[in-house]
Parts: structure tokens; C-alpha cells; sequence
């Protein structure tokens, strides 16, 4: 408890940046760094290519700092310019030769620090010598089948579970309404449950699905 009280809370940092404490971002860095990879590597596939993302972020947002709103949620705010940063990657990468190295395979579900992309997700209590093993493949089955759905229902999914925000936060940062952040979750979610096991799908928001639409 101690610890969290003194932990300085995004505007205090941010106020120290822009009276020239520059070194004071990296701790903004420290505090958003693990989940945005998180997000960006399931949404791009590759654990480099979200590090490289990621570290945009950080410097569009370091050079944006003078102008962004107090107003507003600095969290919310970084994951905005995130998905753009993601965006911006995939149009890029389109307009590039495709060749094809070793390096260009699918990634798999654990990234190179063996950290799982949907290990809070997946994680079960019961633990085996299996465990790991079927973990594994659910994840990548996951990210598969999240590759499949429309942008905007996957990266909603991707914050909701993956990046850990609430629905008026994924509303914030994709820039709609707090009803259509539900809706893209609750149809990508049912669109999910048509390709797994139903009882999979729930488990993996508590909820049951809806009958899936397009947004």
C-alpha cells in the first residue's frame, strides 16, 4: 500500500517533464512499456517489429508532450497513438516487397523473453506438465483467429484483455462511444465463439457472447 501512495501519478510526471526533468519519462516508459508491447506484437505479429512500434510511441508521445490535454488520460491517450503507430507499420509494410526469410515466419504465441502474449488470459489454476504445453497452443490458435476478425473488434480485444482497460478507456483511445467499444468486444467475442469452443469464449471474458455483427 505504502508503495502505491508513493508512486507519482502520470500528470505529476508529466509536469516534471515539461519543466525539464527530460529523465522523469522514463519512468512513464517503465509503467506502460510491458503492455503496449503486449498489444502491438499480438496486433503485428513479430516481437521486433512491436518493439520498434512501441518505441515510436514513446517518442511521438515525448515530442507531442507540450500539447497533450490534462484533461485526458495520458493512458489512453499513449494507446491512441499505439494503434496509429500500428496502423501506420501495417500500411508501410504493404507497400513493401514481400520476401519471404526465416525471420518472416508467423511468431509464436511466447515471445524471445518467453513472456506469453495471452498468458493472464490463458493462465489456468491447475497446472501440469501438459499445462504449458496446451497453453501455448491455445495462444497461438487465439492470435490466429484475432488475425481473422475486423481490425477494429481484434485491437479492441486486444486492449480489453491484453492491455487491461476498461470500456470507457478503449472508448477513449479508438476514439467512439463507450457503446460501440462494448459492441466491438461482445461481437468479436461471439464471432470467436463460432470458430472454438463456447465455453472457451466465455472463459475468456466471463460474459457470454452476442450474435456477431461488423463495425
Amino acid at each position: 500500500m505504502a508503495d502505491d501512495i508513493q508512486q507519482p501519478s502520470d500528470g505529476t510526471l508529466i509536469a516534471e517533464v515539461l519543466t525539464g526533468r527530460r529523465e522523469r519519462f522514463a519512468v512513464l516508459v517503465d509503467r506502460y512499456q510491458a503492455p503496449l508491447i503486449r498489444v502491438a506484437r499480438s496486433r503485428l505479429g513479430r516481437h521486433d517489429w512491436a518493439e520498434d512500434v512501441v518505441q515510436e510511441t514513446f517518442l511521438c508521445a515525448f515530442k507531442s508532450l507540450a500539447s497533450y490535454n490534462s484533461q485526458y488520460s495520458f493512458r489512453t491517450w499513449l494507446w491512441t497513438i499505439l494503434l496509429n503507430q500500428c496502423r501506420r507499420h501495417v500500411q508501410k509494410r504493404s507497400r513493401r516487397p514481400l520476401v519471404r526469410s526465416w525471420s518472416d515466419q508467423p511468431a509464436s504465441a511466447t515471445d524471445e523473453a518467453g513472456e506469453s502474449t495471452v498468458g493472464d488470459v490463458l493462465a489456468s489454476s491447475e497446472e501440469s506438465p501438459l499445462t504449458p504445453l496446451l497453453r501455448e497452443e491455445r495462444a497461438e490458435r487465439l492470435e490466429r483467429m484475432l488475425r481473422q476478425l475486423p481490425d477494429k473488434q481484434a485491437d479492441a480485444l486486444r486492449l480489453r484483455f491484453f492491455g487491461g482497460l476498461q470500456f470507457n478507456e478503449i472508448a477513449a483511445a479508438m476514439q467512439c462511444s463507450l457503446a460501440t467499444a462494448k459492441n466491438r468486444v461482445r461481437w468479436g467475442l461471439a464471432t470467436l465463439a463460432q470458430q472454438t469452443d463456447r465455453r472457451e469464449a466465455e472463459a475468456l471474458t466471463g460474459e457470454q457472447p452476442s450474435s456477431p455483427r461488423g463495425d
